[in-house]
């Protein structure tokens, strides 16, 4: 039967053509052509003015709080990924924690997370839009900012983008990723990163990128086949425009289903355990009861592109055997 991994890219277009043109022409640092091009073509597809190329998500939003000059207090939930809390820590701001349900009339900046493809309407003064799992295109508020890991909808084994519609945050953006870095070279004003994108990268990204209505549509595809195969008494929380991965939740405990999944040769994942609760986070033990009870309960399925609707078949089907089993 083989082993189904929790998600695998699909590289079946020009990965291979754009990576050996970067180095048939030598063009491997951030400097090349590729860079620009995928910048152009991602600002297109998102439909924002202008888009900046890091080297991976958590730079990306690291650079995006920079570019807007947040130094107060950013409020990000706390059930998400720690990149988030990080990148706000090291662009010099505070940081504050809330549950993962959408707030308005927020008077202070917030990080959005747009979580396994659900928009957060959360509404705050300044708005930094986390979309690395949310990739319906929209025009964003200040900036919005994608991760190209592995897993992603596209990928290029690492990588990260920033889009916005403001030329301030634009040209910050862009002194930011190369060590600030005036008009003079090695003479540096502010103190920045070498957050740059290889050109190499951006090939394999632009390749992704040409492809993304396809990989959108298996995607939805395999929405509708998980919604269709699935039975019992399971909570999904993927039927979204465009999931990334096929989020579920049962009344058991999340950590036995995924191990025992794992036993019978299917990888799950958990969700995120809360910043909150991280054991190198130091704050005020508070309880936020949601973000608690989905990584208490909820797992996601595998969700690569590859998988079959014989391989999601399969999925449920070993889910029910284990489920009965616990």
């Amino acid at each position: 039967m083989g082993f189904l991994k929790v998600s695998e890219p699909l590289l079946a277009g020009n990965e291979k053509k754009y990576l050996c043109q970067a180095i048939d022409e030598g063009e491997l640092s951030g400097h090349g052509r590729f860079v620009q091009r995928f910048e152009e073509a991602f600002a297109k597809w998102s439909g924002n003015d202008y888009a900046v190329a890091v080297a991976n998500g958590t730079a990306a939003l690291e650079t995006a709080i920079w570019a807007l000059d947040l130094d107060e207090d950013i409020s990000i939930p706390t059930g998400t990924i720690i990149s988030c809390y990080i990148a706000a820590l090291r662009a010099g701001t505070e940081v504050s924690m809330r549950d993962n349900v959408p707030i308005s009339d927020w008077n202070k900046d917030i990080m959005r997370c747009h979580l396994f493809g659900k928009f957060d309407y959360s509404v705050g003064r300044n708005i930094v839009d986390d979309c690395s799992q949310y990739w319906v295109p929209f025009r964003v508020s200040e900036a919005g900012c994608y991760s190209l890991y592995a897993n992603k909808l596209i990928a290029a084994g690492d990588g990260g983008v920033i889009v916005t519609n403001r030329k301030y945050v634009y040209d910050r953006a862009r002194y930011y990723r190369n060590l600030c870095q005036g008009e003079e070279r090695f003479v540096h004003k502010d103190l920045g990163y070498n957050f740059r994108m290889s050109n190499m990268q951006a090939a394999v990204a632009l390749a992704q990128l040409e492809q993304i209505d396809r990989f959108t549509e298996i995607k939805q595809r395999n929405r509708d086949l998980y919604l269709e195969h699935l039975a019992g008494r399971i909570k999904t929380h993927f039927n979204v425009p465009v999931p990334w991965m096929y989020l579920i939740e049962s009344e058991f405990d999340a950590g036995v289903v995924v191990t025992a999944m794992r036993q019978k040769g299917v990888e799950c994942r958990r969700f995120f355990y809360p910043l909150h609760k991280q054991p190198c986070i130091k704050v005020k033990k508070e309880k936020f009861a949601v973000a608690e009870n989905l990584w208490k309960h909820a797992f996601y399925l595998p969700s690569g592109l590859n998988l079959t609707e014989k391989d999601i078949a399969r999925v449920c089907k070993t889910l029910r055997q284990v489920l009965r089993a616990i």
